[in-house]
């Protein structure tokens, strides 16, 4: 062994006991669950005005402890963006039109249209307008009854919204929607305009019964 592989040798074993002992503190992490998700909607009822809340978005997602009650899965949700399409127009047929009117407590309110050109379908995407109230997170427990957004739209619409969330996490459940028949256990989708009214199906998930 020469006494440059000597050299070498000790250097590298002077690094290891110097790496081992300059751990510092555990860093800190975030225990709640949390994630951006976009959920996906059709009107499969005919056409109408569907006006949203703070606490339908609160209940998108939920859990059936019993046959006949849910709990949400999210504590938080705060709106990131919102996007339609309307059905085809067949030729010759009256056109299709969007609207997406974006409300608030602090400012006036935005609408957002869109019209169907011959067989090209009505197409909107928008976000919430920055500083409105209709950006903000709604929480639970906290102005639920808010209106965030209204939607005009036609049968067979296809709506994508996309939330940021955060899950329950040492907070008590609170309580989603009724229901009738739930298999206990369970985890539904909601419709976005409410199970009351029950026109804007989830898609991917088993709508709440």
């Amino acid at each position: 062994m020469n006494k440059k592989q000597t050299r070498k040798q000790v250097k590298g074993t002077r690094r290891g006991p110097r790496e081992i002992s300059g751990l510092g503190h555990i860093p800190p992490f975030t225990p709640t669950l949390r994630t951006t998700h976009k959920f996906r909607f059709v009107n499969g009822a005919s056409n109408g005005t569907y006006t949203i809340t703070r606490a339908q978005l609160l209940n998108l997602v939920l859990y059936t402890p019993t046959a006949t009650s849910s709990v949400r899965l999210f504590e938080a949700v705060r709106l990131v963006g919102l996007e339609m399409w309307s059905s085809p127009t067949a030729l010759g047929s009256q056109a299709f039109q969007l609207s997406l009117e974006w409300l608030g407590e602090n400012g006036p309110s935005t609408i957002v249209s869109d019209t169907s050109i011959g067989v090209s379908p009505a197409h909107i995407r928008s976000s919430p307008p920055s500083r409105s109230s209709c950006e903000w997170w709604s929480m639970s427990g906290q102005q639920e009854s808010d209106d965030l957004f209204v939607l005009v739209i036609p049968v067979n619409t296809t709506i994508d919204v996309t939330l940021a969330l955060r899950f329950v996490e040492n907070e008590a459940p609170t309580g989603g929607d009724a229901t009738t028949g739930a298999t206990v256990g369970r985890i539904y989708g909601d419709y976005l305009d409410g199970a009351t009214s029950g026109m804007l199906v989830p898609v991917g998930y088993l709508a709440l019964p």
